[in-house]
């Protein structure tokens, strides 16, 4: 495997380089205190599985996301925020633990980074030990294996992690078709009063995260609370009043929704996911390339966004609580998806994929006194009613265009709150507990304009093989033959996908399987790869040397 010292040549050396400098990662750069003195700010931190930015606030003119576009106003709102692997626990095991997935060594869902890598220090755990109480509601952790079936418990919680008890009906047969009877489908609009247990899980998280909030706001305690909510993750399982927002005719195909010409084929996401709901078996798609007709792709495309819409109600609830408890003006508060999903871009539903739809997402922080200094100490949010939405607009807050990633998130949180700054990580780390692989974003909340630095925000996904298989959405480690590199710029999308050995966790960076180039400024949907062999190797090393020479990590 190349090293530093014994670099691959050309346009290979150059981005070789790059992930060699950010895989461990340094984050370089003076860090900063909080302003401020903010010592003891509770941290309210919402996480939303699948969310793209599929929202007003993000320039959507369909979704109706009141609630949340009301955070926004209030918030620094980063419009290039991205996760660093396109799926649940390998995305959530990265930010929470401030190190990027070449680092957790988790890829899929079955291993727990405390025994698989290395006993890293967590985000809450991290707050714990500094006199919080830590609490942790729906889907933070992913459960399972990954975070060792405890949610990490007792190390990152100071109570037992709640789960809604309705949530083992998520895949159950609830979803009423046509002929009456129930089945486990994709699409699944619910009369609430007619499930199991009369309710939902999103429902039952925020009853939840509201009687904790009253109970620390009895305690005068300072809290990290956690609220981790399901939707618009599959199946499309929300209450069918939601459905009136988004009339069928009114909804449109994605505007790409058929498969690039120069796709390699290793970059494809076939869906394997969705094709296991009864719904989607009995349209009979050939795999891996069958398109959905049109009429299921807009039926798709509608139970997507009235999901949003259902959220963003659970969303609201939870923000005029903190409100009427008298805690808007010493909560900070973190709006965040684990990753984005495709719907009908490049004819690919779900996410699994390094592309922008699949990796970018949602990212706004709420500060008292820095982000919302213009408000008054009273209705600094109010619950909107999706159904009755005023038609005066908000204003968007601050608004940061660079690209910036989900692994900062522990290092600024920790940082807004005041406490004590988190070492940078060393090359590797996997011996160090307590350091950070995410640079703070507290620099952007203090001064205004771009960076005059060119940043970098970088994702992978691996693959089983160059062709669509079965499980080349979620490739076991052992499964792991090849390995997808991208890096994000403000102008370009650039992809590597190599060699990958799952037992000594090494890409082999000779070992070239594909490789993409895409201009986001002229191409935002990414369709046009202009990697290929007329791309002069003399410009291609020109782009990454401008890319490296102002990367934050260098």
């Amino acid at each position: 495997m190349p090293s530093a010292d014994h670099p691959v040549p050309g346009l290979l050396c150059l981005l070789w380089v790059s992930f060699l400098i950010t895989d461990g990662v340094t984050t370089g750069g003076q860090q900063t205190s909080a302003p401020g003195g903010a010592t003891g700010r509770n941290v309210l931190l919402i996480i939303v599985d699948d969310l793209r930015t599929s929202l007003g606030c993000y320039g959507d003119n369909i979704v109706k996301s009141p609630n949340i576009d009301q955070l926004a106003s209030k918030s620094v709102r980063f419009t290039n925020a991205f996760a660093q692997q396109a799926v649940c626990a390998p995305s959530r095991v990265s930010f929470l633990t401030g190190r990027r997935p070449q680092t957790t060594r988790l890829f899929d869902f079955n291993s727990y980074w405390r025994k698989h890598a290395g006993n890293y220090s967590t985000l809450p755990q991290y707050f714990k030990e500094h006199g919080y109480v830590t609490m942790s509601v729906g889907k933070v952790f992913h459960p399972g294996i990954s975070s060792n079936r405890s949610d990490d418990y007792p190390y990152s919680w100071s109570v037992r992690p709640y789960h809604p008890s309705s949530e083992k009906y998520e895949n159950e047969k609830t979803c009423k078709g046509k002929d009456g009877q129930l089945h486990a489908n994709l699409i699944c609009p619910v009369d609430v009063s007619e499930v199991p247990e009369g309710t939902l899980p999103d429902i039952q998280s925020t009853e939840e995260a509201i009687r904790l909030l009253k109970t620390v706001r009895q305690q005068n305690s300072s809290f990290f609370l956690a609220v981790g909510y399901h939707k618009p993750h599959i199946p499309f399982r929300f209450p069918k009043e939601f459905l009136k927002l988004y009339p069928i005719e009114n909804i449109s195909l994605a505007p790409d929704p058929y498969i690039p010409k120069n796709l390699p084929s290793v970059a494809y996401n076939p869906w394997a996911d969705i094709r296991k709901r009864e719904d989607v078996q009995a349209l009979n798609i050939s795999f891996p390339y069958g398109p959905i007709p049109p009429h299921f792709q807009r039926l798709i495309r509608q139970s997507y966004y009235a999901s949003v819409s259902y959220l963003d109600g659970q969303v609201g609830q939870l923000l005029s609580t903190v409100e009427n408890l008298g805690l808007a003006n010493d909560t900070i508060i973190v709006f965040a998806s684990d990753h984005g999903w495709s719907l009908g871009e490049h004819g690919e539903w779900a996410k699994y994929s390094n592309f922008d739809v699949a990796t970018r997402v949602p990212l706004m922080f709420y500060v008292p006194g820095l982000t919302a200094t213009n408000q008054t100490e009273q209705n600094i949010f109010t619950y909107i009613d999706p159904f009755n939405i005023e038609a005066t607009s908000k204003p968007p807050g601050k608004v940061l265009e660079d690209p910036v990633e989900l692994v900062s998130l522990y290092s600024t949180i920790a940082e807004l709150a005041g406490l004590p700054l988190l070492p940078d990580c060393p090359v590797p780390s996997f011996h160090v507990d307590l350091c950070t692989e995410g640079r703070s974003l507290l620099p952007y909340f203090i001064t205004s304009g771009k960076k005059t630095t060119e940043t970098v925000a970088y994702s992978s996904y691996p693959r089983p093989s160059d062709t669509p298989q079965h499980n080349s959405d979620l490739p076991n480690l052992e499964d792991i033959r090849i390995m997808g590199y991208s890096m994000r710029t403000r102008d370009y999308r650039l992809t590597l996908w190599v060699g990958y050995n799952p037992v000594t966790f090494e890409a082999n960076i000779t070992d070239i399987h594909a490789q993409e180039l895409y201009l986001v400024k002229t191409d935002p949907n990414q369709d046009n790869n202009l990697f290929n062999e007329s791309l002069h190797d003399d410009f291609a090393q020109m782009l990454f040397g401008h890319i490296l020479k102002r990367s934050p990590f260098t």
